[in-house]
């Protein structure tokens, strides 16, 4: 009984929160959304310079320096509530990290010394099923920090960059390994890799080798090099080690379609923009109002902001924080106006991190499905010596209508109250003398939870959160959560698999010849890797043994 109590109290808690509504304060005519913060456990290991990414459903992060400035040759995978911690090969602080299509990540280059010092040849290739790493032919020379790789549409590698060493600008292949292509006009770091046709790409950046600043000059992978008058007027602003080319790119390869953004700020006054690149077209994006340059306090947010698009939104987030502080800032720009004559919508987003935690100054975050970013690691002061560990979720999604929230808050005290005339006349114990949880209210969710999974087939929406199903049954996402803990005895997302599971096996039974791929898709999973890998934890068996089992029956 006493754990209802406070699965009550946490409903009466979360239909509180008000996670999507506007702040009432106001900066310079710009209204900021409040977003919600859900923390995470820490990493086994404090890290910035590392690689995020989101594969296998899992977020994972691989290498970067540990605390003291000390490369880790470590990477760690969030499942089941908690990281867990595998050894990589080699180190690879401030590396390059390129996500294939089988999720498989190739991570490579980056300091090879403590303090930021030295280059490697090492490349690794990491996979989301076995959770291991494994040796990949080696560079074509050495890079070490703010080497940047960018996969092209044909599956070709290129690799530019380097830190105080000669940049060379390669191609690289998982089966041979690296090969010069050509050295470019400028040496740089932190290098755009723009591709802007099936067999072209374009280089460009503002910081060199040796951290000198660059003329707005880029290179082509074939070709000559060539000036850009936009940026003699605007300059890129220097993107994290953590930044993946994919994060930048938002069009459509498989009609030709090349087109990016990324971060730049006017040299006259600092203010900040997005610069849209399509083919070799340089443009700012218009955009109904100035994107924001200053925290609600008048403080500079950090100058290492995050971009990351969501192509199937058409919007880019940016992430920035204020240094020393709490404060954390993403900026939404809904380009898809843009892209069709329009210009477009600008919404702001803060949030102040719970329990003194400070915001990172260096953003390392990825999109994780229903457009929630993930922000994991990263230095919380301008010295290296001592990355965080903190992990923690932004949610920006819109809050449930105020209405359900005022009825949960009536059923919630109502329910509270019946509690407690209970307890006054009982221990709260059963005859087998386990505790009694109510029936009536967490029955009825979970009534209305199957209908929507068993009838509507809501498992099938690939990346489901918590907060879709919630919205889809009147309730809350917390609520939703602690009922099928309790009524189900399983996590939110080992729930939604079991179903998806089951409509794969019935899929493969009805469809023998039917590609693993395509049950894949229909069944609602992300991608062939998280589906192999819960299809085996729950049969014991991979789906074409599965499929021959039941043929033998």
């Amino acid at each position: 009984m006493k754990r209802s109590v406070l699965i009550l109290l946490a409903i009466l808690a979360a239909a509180c929160q008000s996670p999507g509504v506007v702040d009432p304060s106001s900066h310079d005519g710009y209204e900021f959304h409040k977003m919600y913060v859900e923390l995470l456990p820490d990493l086994n290991v404090p890290r910035s310079g590392h690689k995020l990414a989101y594969v296998g459903g899992e977020l994972t992060v691989i290498g970067g320096h540990t605390t003291g400035f000390i490369p880790t040759s470590t990477a760690e995978y969030y499942s089941d509530g908690e990281w867990h911690l595998v050894n990589t090969l080699y180190p690879h602080d401030c590396g390059f990290c390129v996500v294939l299509p089988s999720e498989e990540i190739i991570v490579g280059g980056g300091c090879a010394e403590p303090f930021g010092i030295g280059q490697t040849w090492a490349v690794e290739k990491y996979d989301p099923i076995s959770h291991s790493f494994s040796p990949l032919p080696i560079l074509d020379s050495k890079r070490g920090a703010n080497v940047m790789a960018a996969r092209f549409s044909d599956g070709r590698i290129i690799v530019a960059g380097n830190w105080y060493a000669e940049d060379v600008i390669s191609t690289y292949s998982p089966e041979s390994g690296g090969t010069i292509l050509r050295i470019p006009t400028i040496g740089r770091a932190h290098p755009l890799i723009l591709q802007t046709s099936p067999d072209n790409a374009v280089v460009l950046g503002s910081v060199g080798e040796r951290n000198d600043i660059l003329p707005p000059v880029a290179d082509r992978l074939s070709g000559d090099s060539f000036e850009v008058p936009l940026l003699q007027e605007w300059e890129d602003w220097l993107i994290p080690g953590g930044q993946q080319m994919s994060h930048l790119f938002i069009g459509d390869e498989t009609v030709g379609g090349y087109a990016w953004l990324f971060p730049a700020a006017r040299k006259s006054d600092g203010q900040l923009a997005l610069i849209k690149v399509v083919g070799e077209t340089f443009s700012v994006l218009e955009t109904e109002k100035p994107l924001l340059m200053d925290s609600p306090y008048r403080e500079p947010l950090s100058l290492y902001p995050m971009l990351l698009a969501d192509r199937d939104r058409e919007c880019a987030w940016i992430i920035r924080t204020v240094i020393g502080t709490s404060d954390i800032s993403v900026t939404k720009v809904d380009y898809g106006e843009a892209l069709r004559g329009g210009k477009a919508p600008v919404s702001d987003y803060r949030a102040e991190l719970p329990d003194g935690l400070l915001a990172p100054c260096e953003i390392w975050a990825t999109l994780l499905p229903g457009g929630r970013i993930a922000v994991v690691g990263g230095l919380t002061s301008p010295d290296n010596y001592n990355p965080s560990a903190a992990a923690f979720i932004l949610h920006t999604e819109p809050e449930q209508p105020s209405v359900i929230q005022w009825w949960m808050i009536v059923c919630a005290l109502v329910l509270l109250g019946a509690a407690g005339v209970f307890l006054a006349f009982r221990s709260g114990k059963g005859r087998n003398g386990r505790e009694q949880v109510p029936e009536g209210p967490m029955d009825e969710l979970m009534k209305r939870i199957a209908v929507q999974m068993e009838e509507n087939h809501l498992f099938l929406r690939p990346g489901l959160t918590k907060e879709e199903v919630a919205l889809a049954v009147g309730s809350n996402s917390r609520y939703v959560s602690d009922c099928i803990n309790l009524k189900a005895g399983c996590s939110f997302i080992d729930f939604v698999n079991d179903y998806r599971i089951r409509y794969a096996q019935r899929l493969l039974y009805e469809n023998p010849d039917m590609r693993v791929g395509e049950i894949s898709e229909e069944s609602g999973f992300s991608s062939e890797v998280t589906f192999y890998r819960n299809f085996k934890a729950r049969t014991g068996q991979t789906p074409t043994e599965w499929l021959a089992s039941q043929s033998r029956m």
